[in-house]
């Protein structure tokens, strides 16, 4: 059923500019199921539980409920669907889904399988302790293959990933990585990694440039002339972005009183929090909730000062990391390149060996509304398969 401004027809040719909703988040084309999710917004799309339940005792396939419900209700549902979805449709975050949700979801559509060498997978096998299941999930299949990775895009607040299915990149600790092994003869598996992603967004907002590879030094040149150590500096960041106090910072460095305190406010100062921090509460007062960089509409269950600052990172963190993947791939090709995993903020590869020396030339990538690239650093994870009998495995 097309739904247009003049009314509603049947059709089994649906306009190639329709968004769908089918009751079924997708991560490619305009699926009206995801963009409600991305803006928190909720519309009847399944008949009253009276009619669902009843059916559920008959089947637990798909329903025709044209045909499972009477006439007269089946219409009232439809009218009130359409009707929801009109009300609220003009004030849905399209243009953020086209330009960012769109692309990322390609990016983690694209993902092949990956390789396991069943040796070393059984040697961390045997020295796993606590790994919370994640290394089973690893466990080659026929070939030492394992499954794709899907990836779950609404389980956090802030977009942050989580595995949905197959093999559990994001929890596998990283000693583990190592069962990881190239498809290719003499390839290897890399990862291209942000590094201090969320500090850089945060500065960019302070309309500052952030891209020396190292950025914790980078910050100590510039403000104590070298004189403080970057892991000080560090520790100073991630205090400010994630909300730990003044006085848990200078027991960690080891200072107090007005030394702690001129330390804390020049990179207070340096990052501009306050001034972001003000801005999105402001935002939040008025809509009641915030929006990342590109438009991403976040809530707030609980509005405490420090989450503003973070949830607004870390959430353009994930669509900065993706965008920057998706660029890179874009710019790389896929001959002899097997994109496997994202993790966080690195993409995880298999690369042929002629192909090394193009993706180890990836030092940094141009993302969209910010004025400087983002540093990336190129990473050896694991080399070739090891050929042994995959069949000792059980």
């Amino acid at each position: 059923m097309v739904v247009e401004n003049d009314g509603c027809f049947t059709t089994s040719s649906p306009p190639t500019t329709a968004w769908f909703l089918s009751g079924s988040p997708k991560n490619d084309g305009l699926c009206l199921d995801s963009l409600l999710k991305i803006a928190h917004a909720e519309v009847p799309s399944t008949p009253p539980s009276k009619w669902t339940t009843a059916m559920s005792q008959l089947t637990t396939g798909s329903v025709m409920w044209s045909h499972a419900m009477p006439s007269g209700h089946y219409k009232s549902f439809v009218k009130n669907l359409v009707n929801s979805v009109s009300e609220i449709f003009d004030n849905l975050p399209k243009d953020y889904y086209r330009d960012t949700w769109l692309p990322c979801g390609q990016l983690l559509s694209s993902f092949r399988p990956a390789r396991v060498d069943p040796l070393a997978y059984r040697e961390a096998l045997a020295s796993a302790d606590r790994d919370g299941g994640a290394l089973e999930t690893f466990r080659p299949g026929p070939g030492g293959f394992l499954s794709s990775v899907v990836y779950d895009r609404f389980a956090t607040r802030t977009g942050r990933l989580t595995v949905a299915t197959g093999p559990n990149i994001l929890t596998l600790k990283k000693e583990y990585r190592k069962v990881l092994k190239s498809n290719f003869s003499g390839g290897k598996i890399i990862s291209l990694d942000f590094g201090a992603l969320e500090a850089r967004i945060i500065l960019s907002e302070a309309c500052r440039i952030a891209d020396k590879n190292d950025l914790y030094e980078q910050i100590s040149t510039t403000l104590f002339s070298g004189s403080v150590d970057r892991n000080a500096i560090k520790t100073a960041v991630i205090s400010e972005l994630y909300g730990s106090s003044r006085g848990a910072l200078g027991a960690r460095l080891g200072i107090s009183g007005k030394k702690l305190d001129s330390f804390a406010e020049a990179v207070q100062s340096y990052f501009g929090t306050s001034a972001l921090r003000k801005r999105l509460k402001d935002e939040f007062v008025a809509s009641g909730r915030i929006k990342n960089r590109f438009g991403r509409p976040l809530v707030l269950d609980d509005p405490q000062d420090h989450l503003f600052v973070n949830t607004y990172a870390q959430s353009t963190g994930v669509d900065v990391s993706l965008l920057g993947f998706k660029k890179i791939l874009d710019t790389l090709g896929t001959d002899g390149i097997r994109p496997l995993f994202v993790l966080h903020d690195a993409l995880i590869l298999d690369v042929r060996p002629d192909r090394l020396r193009d993706v180890a030339a990836t030092t940094s990538v141009e993302v969209r509304t910010f004025s400087s690239p983002f540093p990336v650093k190129y990473e050896e994870v694991s080399s070739s398969c090891v050929q042994s009998s995959f069949d000792e495995l059980v």
